[in-house]
């Protein structure tokens, strides 16, 4: 979902992107379009459980990301809305600032992609699906 909100106002994340001046201005437009793209792929690649480790461990890296930028911000006493659900977060009225709720929001991300990476199948995943159903496997 943080991935569609940041999809639908590239701009809006783009700006957001600078004040947490953390990248050098010539990469932030490419950050603004390409990273909301990459969160939203490896969010469907949980739901739809196709791929799910490799989506799983990719989005604990992200999300650890996010933490340290958003650690970055609150400790040079940078005060902004930390973007993550963009569009979302002012539709529903919620807080979406770069404060320590994020900060422990992300690390409760980072921790659940991290279970789904070390655990092997769910009766969800439709990787386990196939595999378990897949005539050419020998099973």
């Amino acid at each position: 979902m943080a991935g569609l909100a940041k999809i639908a106002d590239p701009v809006r994340f783009m700006f957001t992107l600078r004040e947490f001046d953390l990248f050098h201005k010539a990469i932030v437009p490419f950050l603004a379009i390409y990273l909301p793209w990459l969160e939203l792929l490896l969010g469907l690649s949980l739901v739809l459980g196709l791929l799910h480790r490799t989506g799983a461990l990719m989005l604990a890296i992200l999300n650890f990301l996010f933490m340290l930028a958003i650690l970055s911000v609150i400790s040079r006493g940078i005060v902004v809305d930390c973007g993550c659900f963009g569009l979302f977060a002012d539709a529903l009225k919620l807080p979406d600032m770069a404060d320590y709720k994020a900060v422990i929001r992300n690390v409760i991300f980072t921790s659940l992609c991290l279970y789904l990476f070390f655990i092997e199948d769910t009766i969800f995943s439709l990787e386990g699906y196939i595999r378990r159903n897949s005539s050419w496997t020998g099973r």
